[in-house]
């Protein structure tokens, strides 16, 4: 046979040997094994206890027998041979006539080559029917053995017994064995001792009860934690003493009694706390009628880890994610906040921030879990602050996650006015020192009555500043606080409406009752008060917006009509029906966002100009800086190959592009980052009649003046990058890595014009145009976020046809209400990442530096 062969039969009859010897053993030890589990289940449920010496060796005795009776089927086991496991190889793979034997006979000697070829083509057919062949599992069958089923009687037993010795199954187990009789010097006709320790009830544990069981100890003792308290009680007969052994020495006292009842038996009780090692040993007359050794287990410090970054969500709150853990549980657990720009020697006018945590809702509230906060209207909101949980257990030990640092998310407010009074209360409430610098600021704001809005506002800014300049204690500036926050919210919202406020109720309570899991009959109620309080408001911004028709929505938005927003309520209450909360939270974000999207726009309409007028003036000077790049880098490239001796080679510059690439207010499409905005027709030649390239025939003192120009022009532009970055961070943005690596790879590229080197300054530029592309969509986002246009993608509410004869949503108004119009096609989630996976990728082809030109202009065409 093939040596493979011989190794795999081997290990498939070990197998089948191995199979068969199991279940031919399984029913010959079962009995033995279910006295033994019988035994079991006897000792830890307590039969023993208290049970004689001579009851304890009569069981035991019967139990040995019963033990070796059960084993009779040993006498009788037979171990399997190759035979039989050759026979249980054949049966499992169903070979008939066995072809194990015929595979391993032999042909007789003195065969013709007829013969030998016909035993061959056997052997062959055998071996091919030898595949099928699998190792044996084995299949003991108890039924047959056991038809009664009293193995279900002997495995309940046993599983009650661990249910009801839990805690004590060492020492339980041990009773059958101990034949010392207690001590009968203090029993009497009524005499009765009891004994159990109580764990503290942050621990969770049930008290432990003791017994004539627990008296034989093993190892140190029992195990109980730390502050249990044990009781002793003994009724009838006189009072015991009762001896106490700890580390620092043994006390005696004589155990009190319960109470002067005129009770026909008298109760004697004593506590004892248990905090560390120690003997009780309850006595009369120096005898022992019981004791105990107890070891007292500490309790181990709480742990506290933030599994995630703080996250901000779409309510202007953030979300905490983190994982409790203790030995017993966690009794609470709570956030600390501190801002990072809390120096030394600063009056703070308001504690840190702090809030309680959400336990987790596993045993002993230990796992995971997660907290949504809303700080918004706190002082410090809109700064960089620490993070860190705290938890506690309940013992009062405490543990601290490591610190993360966020910005706390806060209010976005449009008004300038309002934004200017809340930076003032945020300096204000981080140090009372700086109250001059606070009376200072509002004093410049009342320089100019006109840009406050109108008289109302002059007077109420006014107002504020005549009481700040009047504080003078600690709590007057914390009254302060308040009135400048309510003054700012009155200039952002100009007078909330009672509709407006009435629907940011609504919202808040459904949310609520979502998070809280409340029935399908508040949901439904709650959805449909939601529902009449959108209604409300929607009329009275077409009322509004009748009434001024000059703040009509912009005409590069989209229509979200009531039907929308009545299809988007009905599915956020199927998906509370039906518990999937997480879900139906997620959608009335989103449905609450479109609202405040609505809300943001509207106000910034009321007032005056168009509210994306600055940003969008930044998003265009970003473009124009884009393509200002664009156009140094082809420059650079084609001096590098007029040195090469390449003219006529250049192609085209994409001259003429001004204003190609460039944000219309109010549109916020990052998209228009993305590459070349130069279309057909609109970019100018490079180079003269033919194709030549002018600067082919550049003497190197022309070369070297165009190297000194291209290098003062890319020094320029980093200026002009680097004061745009500068501007943006003193409006509260942030700028992005990306922009500062555009910055300094345009740094790389003057420095390497200057030393002629124009092959690292193409590729310094090159990286410089992509940062700075990926730098504008980021920074698109942080201007349409903050301008309330949309998450990112520039959406945007209101109706492109909005104007004096539609509402804010988009609805054509008449006389007596409103009727639907068709809705603006708006691309589904597929065609839209399918779309900017394209995008990407030309602009990922259009990086590449080695690109021909040919090729290059092509795909500058595609883009948008």
């Amino acid at each position: 046979m093939p040596a493979p062969m011989n190794t795999r039969l081997s290990r498939l009859i070990t197998s089948a040997r191995a199979a068969i010897v199991w279940e031919r053993l399984w029913p010959a030890v079962a009995p033995m094994v279910g006295v033994l589990a019988l035994f079991l289940a006897t000792a830890w449920m307590g039969l023993w206890i208290g049970a004689p010496a001579l009851l304890k060796g009569a069981a035991l005795a019967v139990f040995a027998v019963l033990f070796v009776a059960s084993g009779w089927r040993l006498r009788r086991l037979r171990m399997p041979g190759r035979e039989d496991a050759l026979r249980r190889l054949e049966s499992d793979a169903d070979l008939p006539h066995r072809p194990l034997g015929t595979y391993e006979d032999n042909l007789a000697p003195g065969g013709d080559e007829v013969t030998e070829s016909l035993w061959r083509v056997h052997r062959r057919r055998a071996m091919a029917r030898l595949s099928a062949l699998r190792f044996a599992v084995p299949r003991p069958d108890i039924v047959p053995h056991d038809p009664f089923a009293v193995r279900a009687v002997v495995g309940i037993a046993l599983f009650v017994g661990v249910v009801v010795g839990a805690g004590a199954l060492a020492e339980r187990l041990i009773t059958p064995f101990n034949f010392d009789e207690p001590s009968t010097a203090a029993a009497g006709p009524q005499f009765r001792l009891d004994a159990w320790v109580t764990p503290p009830s942050y621990t969770g544990r049930a008290p432990l009860f003791l017994s004539s069981a627990t008296r034989v100890e093993t190892g140190d003792g029992i195990k109980v934690p730390a502050g249990s308290i044990l009781t002793v009680r003994t009724q009838g007969g006189q009072p015991l003493d009762l001896h106490v052994a700890r580390e620092d020495g043994a006390t005696t006292e004589t155990m009190p009694r319960l109470s002067d009842d005129g009770a026909e038996v008298a109760a004697y009780q004593s506590t004892l706390p248990i905090d560390g090692p120690m003997a009780v040993e309850v006595q009369r007359d120096d005898t022992t009628v019981d004791g105990w050794r107890f070891v007292a287990e500490g309790d181990r410090p709480p742990s506290a880890v933030l599994t995630e970054d703080p996250a901000e969500n779409q309510r202007g709150g953030f979300e905490l994610r983190y994982a409790l853990d203790d030995d017993y549980g966690i009794a609470s657990a709570e956030a600390l906040l501190m801002p990072l720009q809390a120096g030394e020697g600063r009056r703070p006018l308001v504690d840190n921030p702090q809030f309680p945590l959400v336990l987790p809702a596993g045993p002993g509230m230990r796992g995971a879990a997660r907290t949504v906060q809303d700080l918004s209207e706190h002082p410090f909101a809109g700064m960089e602050v620490t993070l860190r949980i705290k938890a506690t257990d309940g013992v009062g030990q405490t543990a601290s996650s490591a610190p993360r640092m966020f910005r706390l998310p806060s209010r976005v407010f449009i008004n300038p006015v309002a934004k200017a009074l809340v930076e003032q209360r945020q300096i204000l409430a981080l140090d009372a020192n700086r109250q001059i610098d606070v009376i200072e600021a509002m004093d410049l704001m009342l320089l100019v009555p006109d840009a406050l809005g109108g008289p109302g506002a002059f007077l109420a800014v006014r107002a504020a500043y005549t009481d700040m300049v009047a504080a003078r204690t600690d709590d007057e500036m914390r009254e302060m606080l308040d009135q400048l926050w309510a003054l700012a919210l009155m200039l952002e919202d100009n007078g909330m409406s009672e509709a407006e406020r009435a629907l940011a109720a609504a919202q808040e309570r459904l949310r609520q009752a979502i998070e809280d899991g409340a029935p399908p009959e508040e949901i439904a109620r709650l959805t449909q008060e939601l529902r009449e309080a959108m209604q409300r408001y929607m009329q009275a911004l077409a009322e509004q917006a009748q009434q001024s028709p000059q703040q009509a929505m912009g005409e590069n938005s989209q229509t979200i009509t009531q039907n929308d927003l009545d299809k988007m309520l009905e599915r956020i209450e199927q998906l509370a029906r039906e518990g999937r909360t997480e879900e139906a939270e997620a959608l009335l974000a989103e449905l609450q966002q479109m609202m405040q999207n609505l809300q943001m726009a509207q106000r910034g309409q009321g007032q005056g100009g168009d509210p994306m007028g600055q940003n969008g003036r930044t998003l265009d000077e970003l473009g124009r800086m884009i393509q200002r790049q664009q156009e140094l880098m082809d420059e650079t490239y084609g001096l590098g190959e007029g040195q090469e001796g390449q003219p006529g080679q250049q192609g085209q510059r994409g001259q003429g592009q001004q204003g190609q690439g460039q944000f219309g207010q109010g549109q916020g499409r990052m998209d228009q980052f993305g590459g070349q905005q130069g279309q057909p027709g609109q970019q100018g030649q490079r180079g003269g009649q033919g194709g030549q390239d002018p600067m082919a025939g550049m003497s190197p003192s022309e070369r070297a003046e165009a190297m000194q120009r291209l290098q003062e022009q890319q020094q320029a532009l980093r200026e002009q990058l680097d004061e745009m970055m500068r501007q943006l961070e003193e409006q509260g943005f942030e700028p992005g890595e990306r922009l500062g690596d555009a910055e300094r790879s345009m740094g790389d590229a003057g420095e390497a014009l200057g030393e002629g080197e124009s092959g690292n300054a193409v590729g310094d530029q090159g990286e410089a145009l992509q940062a700075l592309r990926e730098g504008a969509q980021g920074m698109a986002q942080q201007l349409a976020e903050a301008e309330g246009q949309g998450q990112g993608e520039g959406e945007q509410m209101g109706s492109p046809d909005s104007g004096p004869g539609r509402d804010p949503l988009g609805r054509a108004r008449t006389e007596g209400g409103y009727a639907d119009t068709s809705r603006v096609g708006i691309p589904d989630e597929i065609d839209t990442q399918r779309a900017r996976r394209i995008l990407q990728e030309l602009r990922r082809r259009l990086g590449d530096l080695e690109l021909p030109r040919l090729e290059r202009n092509y795909l500058e065409r595609l883009l948008p």
